[in-house]
């Protein structure tokens, strides 16, 4: 799994704010299990909304550095991209889980995309959003907990 730089990571989330990130092989599938919780106690999901999403980005200036990868992010300008919506499966409210789904398949990236070359120096990359959005309860207001995404698509060498 790659790293990415501290900087890199700042770009999508912001200073101090959750991220999950990676680098995946086209057409993989995998999952995070998720397990939210406060001092070691779980958060309770009940009434909570949570949603996932992520939208195709454009990659520049990628550098190995020895601090993990860098680069710049901005919007995909080749097309108009749409928000692609993730699974979130195995949700047990009580115990503040679930399972974030991944399958790069469902992302439109066709095997003959040029930035999934195996030596493509801008490759195929997503940002998004986790949000998990509790109701108002009591004296305390309805609030949003965000975490961030960003996934590098690449080649296995195989495929393209």
């Amino acid at each position: 799994m790659a790293l990415f730089s501290k900087n890199t990571l700042t770009q999508v989330s912001g200073f101090d704010n959750q991220i999950i990130s990676g680098e995946l092989v086209y057409n993989q599938k995998t999952f995070w299990n998720l397990a939210l919780a406060t001092a070691g106690v779980p958060i309770d999901l009940t009434g909570a909304t949570i949603d996932a999403q992520i939208i195709r980005r454009q990659i520049s200036n990628l550098v190995d550095t020895r601090y993990g990868l860098s680069f710049d992010i901005a919007d995909y300008t080749v097309s108009t991209p749409t928000a692609v919506n993730l699974t979130i499966a195995n949700r047990v409210d009580a115990a503040g889980t679930f399972t974030l789904v991944i399958d790069e398949s469902a992302w439109s990236v066709v095997s003959t995309d040029t930035q999934l070359d195996i030596n493509a120096t801008s490759p195929v990359a997503f940002s998004g959003r986790i949000k998990i959005s509790y109701p108002a309860s009591g004296t305390t207001p309805a609030q949003d907990s965000i975490i961030f995404l960003l996934f590098l698509v690449r080649s296995d060498g195989v495929v393209n």
